[in-house]
């Protein structure tokens, strides 16, 4: 199976997309609690400074004033303060880490001063004004620790959610890979194209749907363009096999009559070339050709193809388990080839069993140009001759391949009849 190009990767940003989503989740659920509980916050930590002001004015009251203010301690970081000042806003008493002078002007009810919440009760009996304070870094630390858990929170949600979304995606994502190796499994020479709908079975969501219905419709229309080729190559190798034999006949007769007419002999050569080349390619080039194996001798197939003037050197027997007709006609081919470069005598050894060796005496290639050529039938390239690439194909439809090794002189051609796996 061929390694798939570098291609995004749908489950890989289904968990980009859900990793991030998550994120960014988990920050708005931390900004709308942070929102909701910002005025939550206020009003229960205002209410907390009324409580302590209700609660301390009677202590202060029932202790009475000071003879001397207790000094507010500038050096102690507390973050709740209180001072009692009287009807004519002098201080009477503070307690440490008051800032008296900075809650100035005083008035009852709530205020901000600087960097504190205030909150001023007028005392019973005229005896001044009690002015309670909180530092709004209190305020502030409540509320970051309100936002980082509730971040934290969303964060611990997303983090356990990201693996079950990543396992859900994978699992939505097993219908396209079953899918793939269904179609990958799909051997149109062996099934009809119009049955690949049933092999596939039913679509496991509502998304692939279309998808199997472009397939079905996709087989469908394949399958009866296969039959239409069919019939037509069967109809057509049946109709021209005919006259073709006729002429044949005809050309066999003219030789006997006249014999000694190299031209009439090379016209009825030419037109076995003929009938051999039509026949094959008629079923060679089908979408899937019809392999008809049986055994045979190579050598004596092609001593009896019209050469020309081309000498088949002797040799012992090739047996095969091939298909005589399109054998025939990459032999004849390779033949052509050969003529057209010069070649006078060819030899024909079989390497290993199911395999042929055809070796010419023509100009053959440099090895540069052998190098080049062995490139393009690798590719697939028209550009190497018919020749050579009916050859290819021929050996292709047995299971094994054509290959260009090294000649010291002239040009060969190994032939690999061999289905694959075979001995």
């Amino acid at each position: 199976m061929a390694e798939p190009p570098p291609l995004a990767s749908i489950s890989r940003r289904l968990l980009w997309v859900t990793g991030l989503g998550s994120l960014l989740i988990a920050l708005a659920v931390t900004a709308a609690a942070a929102l909701t509980v910002d005025a939550e916050v206020d009003e229960l930590l205002d209410d907390g400074l009324k409580a302590s002001a209700a609660q301390l004015s009677p202590l202060l009251l029932e202790s009475g004033a000071a003879a001397h203010p207790t000094p507010a301690d500038g050096d102690d970081e507390l973050r709740f303060a209180w001072a009692w000042f009287d009807t004519a806003g002098r201080l009477v008493r503070a307690s440490p880490g008051a800032q008296p002078v900075d809650w100035q002007p005083l008035a009852p009810g709530f205020a901000d001063r600087r960097h504190w919440r205030l909150y001023g009760l007028a005392l019973q009996g005229g005896r001044g004004l009690l002015v309670v304070a909180q530092t709004r870094a209190e305020r502030k630390e409540v509320r970051r620790e309100v936002a980082s858990h509730a971040l934290l929170a969303a964060l611990a949600l997303a983090l356990l959610g990201l693996p079950l979304l990543a396992w859900r995606a994978q699992q939505e994502l097993r219908p396209l890979r079953r899918l793939a190796a269904a179609l990958a499994g799909f051997d149109a020479a062996k099934t009809d194209p119009r049955e690949l709908a049933a092999q596939l079975g039913p679509p496991a969501s509502a998304e692939l749907w279309p998808v199997h219905d472009a397939l079905r419709q996709i087989g469908e229309r394949l399958g009866q363009r296969l039959a239409l080729e069919r019939e037509f190559t069967a109809q057509s190798a049946h109709l021209l096999r005919t006259p073709l034999a006729g002429m044949e006949a005809q050309l066999a007769v003219a030789l006997k009559e006249l014999p000694g007419q190299p031209r009439l002999q090379r016209v009825r050569d030419a037109s076995r070339r003929l009938q051999h080349l039509l026949l094959a390619l008629l079923r060679l080039f089908r979408s899937t050709p019809d392999l008809r194996r049986e055994p045979l001798d190579a050598r004596a197939l092609l001593a009896g193809l019209p050469l020309g003037d081309l000498q088949l050197q002797g040799g012992p027997p090739c047996p095969l388990d091939a298909d005589a007709e399109l054998l025939a006609a990459a032999l004849l081919n390779l033949v052509d080839n050969a003529q057209r470069h010069g070649a006078t005598r060819l030899w024909l050894a079989q390497p290993h069993d199911g395999a042929l060796l055809l070796t010419d005496d023509g100009t053959g290639l440099s090895d540069a140009e052998r190098q080049a050529l062995r490139q393009r039938l690798a590719a697939g390239s028209p550009d190497q001759g018919l020749g050579l690439r009916l050859a290819q194909r021929v050996a292709d439809a047995h299971g094994g391949g054509l290959a260009l090794p090294d000649s010291p002189a002239g040009f060969a051609v190994l032939l690999d009849l061999r289905a694959a796996g075979g001995g």
